[in-house]
């Protein structure tokens, strides 16, 4: 008997034990399932997306230019004046892939400037001034190449800014009074620095990622003058609408928040960069409205509204310096 009574106390723990094996068998399986459909998933939409890139084209427009205040007339000559006087010249250069080259707002028609560098400068000048800006966005391009092919370019672009500027009369130079070396009368331009990257260096899956990053950030924070801060977007790929598919983005989500997550840490040990967050789509919009016929980039509407969004933190970050 007393053998017996053990064995009815010990019964009941063995079956709660047989029956979260069988949970865990059963949750196993299932997720080894949805991993292989969403493999499969995956591997469909490479192919589907061979044909999707065509639809959508890289702004055919300049990759630079000079962008002022939007003020009605009756403010402008008091706003200019105030606000100029509080604010350096701003030099802001963009470098990043296709969301720089502006893959998804050409369309057919006349060529138009690259659209989120000069959405953001736009926005931008309308709360600080006057403001210069240039870009260089190669279309499927990592970090790596960003650094070896794309850096350079900017450098480039720096000293064509520098050239086109000595050669204006003072009176043309307006509130953009720039030459990186102070002189006289003239003011060195503050540069800020919008790194986009890390979209393509998370399709190819690249190790390393964060290290070179960091080491693409350091650089752009001495590419000219005074660099007053490199801003990095963020960049939610999981909600592009051809990425909508389940269970892949059961599986997707996640490893782009990760990949997100080594941006920041790439950054944290950088004094002067900071990644901005992605803003969320306006009460009753959806955010396919706002990618373009290829699903996977922003259309016209897309640029302008991220834009509107880091031109104000942008803004902010700026003020709360001075």
């Amino acid at each position: 008997r007393p053998h017996m009574r053990m064995m009815m106390m010990l019964k009941p723990p063995l079956l709660r034990w047989k029956h979260w094996r069988t949970v865990v068998v059963a949750t196993g399986g299932l997720t080894g399932l949805a991993a292989s459909i969403a493999l499969k998933q995956a591997w469909d939409l490479r192919t589907q997306w061979k044909c999707l890139r065509m639809r959508a084209a890289a702004c055919l427009g300049p990759m630079e230019g000079l962008e002022g205040p939007r003020w009605l007339p009756g403010r402008h000559a008091e706003s200019s004046s105030s606000r100029m006087h509080d604010h350096r010249p701003i030099l802001l250069l963009f470098l990043g892939d296709s969301l720089v080259s502006g893959v998804g707002a050409q369309a057919h028609g006349a060529p138009v400037p690259a659209a989120l560098p000069r959405n953001v400068a736009v926005h931008l000048a309308d709360r600080i001034g006057e403001i210069r800006w240039a870009a260089v966005g190669i279309t499927g391009a990592d970090v790596e190449k960003l650094t070896a092919v794309g850096l350079p370019r900017l450098r480039e672009k720096v000293e064509e800014v520098k050239e086109y500027t000595e050669r204006l009369e003072p009176a043309q130079r307006g509130a953009f009074a720039t030459t990186v070396k102070a002189c006289n009368d003239q003011v060195a331009p503050e540069v800020i620095v919008v790194l986009v990257a890390g979209v393509n260096d998370f399709r190819r899956l690249r190790l390393g990622y964060r290290l070179r990053l960091r080491r693409l950030v350091k650089d752009l924070g001495n590419l000219a003058g005074e660099v007053r801060a490199v801003f990095l977007p963020a960049v939610e790929m999981a909600d592009a609408p051809m990425l909508q598919r389940y269970p892949l983005k059961l599986f997707l989500l996640p490893l782009c928040r990760l990949w997100e997550r080594e941006k920041r840490k790439a950054v944290g040990w950088c004094d002067n960069a900071q990644v901005l967050p992605f803003p969320l789509p306006p009460p009753g919009v959806r955010r396919e409205a706002f990618f373009s016929a290829d699903l996977m980039h922003p259309n016209e509407e897309g640029y302008d509204w991220w834009a509107r969004s880091l031109a104000d933190q942008i803004h902010q970050q700026l003020s709360q310096g001075r």
